[in-house]
């Protein structure tokens, strides 16, 4: 089930079968109370498994597709193996990565069978359906989590503009740790329209909003899908332009807040 490492855990969850329903029981009988992090970040088994009823089943109730192939075991270590130890130097404390199916068509369709969510410090889930690109997604996910898992205020109550900021910041971080191309949802809009958006939303960037959250990120409303994304990617590009001296050691440890008022003048 783990992996032990110096600096990381790895626990695997992948390869529990039967409906989303039932695997979502079989992974809360099994998850440890680790005296870290409590189960997998939460204090409960039944916090654990509202969130996995988020995540793991298909939003549209329609989609029962998983299949788990034990070669994909080896090449998931190597690749979570290679992203922690380039990312080592940033690292506080040991970091949990816990791997859990999914079966969402929104992860398939439009992330590339890979998703990922930062419950807690240190903490990060990685959830996985092996389509054929999945291999190609995994170490940009694990290296976007790492980034919110390393921040102090990557915390569900954080604000429309922290998120903003936060998201900018694990995609920058992630380019920098990986110099990949850059993401989907990080190059969604044209920076002149980024801009744009931002201005549009300036006033409302202090709220703690679900509804107004989706909208800007999930383009469940006037802005497309994925926006607040590359708005917080461009974001933390001009603020990184903008104040070369500081490395991602600072960065990562800064109030959200702070980046906005200088990266968004």
């Amino acid at each position: 089930m783990r992996e032990n490492k110096s600096c990381f855990g790895l626990y695997n969850y992948l390869d529990i079968d039967g409906s989303p329903e039932e695997v979502i029981e079989k992974i809360i009988k099994k998850i440890p109370d680790l005296e870290d992090i409590g189960f997998a970040g939460y204090l409960e088994k039944e916090w654990l498994k509202k969130t996995l009823e988020r995540l793991i089943p298909d939003r549209e109730g329609d989609n029962q597709n998983y299949l788990y192939d034990k070669e994909n075991w080896e090449k998931i270590k190597l690749i979570c193996e290679r992203v922690i130890e380039k990312c080592e130097e940033y690292l506080e404390g040991k970091i949990h990565i816990f791997l859990f199916p999914t079966f969402d068509k929104f992860t398939i369709k439009n992330m590339n069978g890979v998703s990922g969510f930062c419950p807690w410090s240190n903490t990060i889930f990685i959830f996985i359906n092996f389509t054929s690109q999945w291999k190609k997604y995994l170490a940009g996910s694990i290296a976007h989590e790492l980034a919110h898992a390393l921040s102090p205020y990557c915390k569900p109550d954080a604000s429309i503009g922290s998120w903003l900021v936060l998201e900018g910041m694990a995609e920058n971080f992630k380019d920098f740790i990986l110099h990949e191309k850059r993401s989907t949802w990080a190059n969604a809009i044209t920076e002149e329209e980024s801009w744009k958006i931002f201005e549009e939303i300036k006033n409302t960037l202090g709220e703690n909003d679900f509804g107004r959250y989706n909208e800007v990120f999930y383009g469940t409303g006037k802005y497309p899908l994925w926006a607040g994304y590359t708005i917080g990617y461009y974001l933390i590009k001009r603020y990184l332009k903008e104040n070369s001296s500081i490395n991602w050691n600072e960065l990562l440890q800064m109030d959200p807040i702070e980046i906005l008022g200088r990266g968004g003048e």
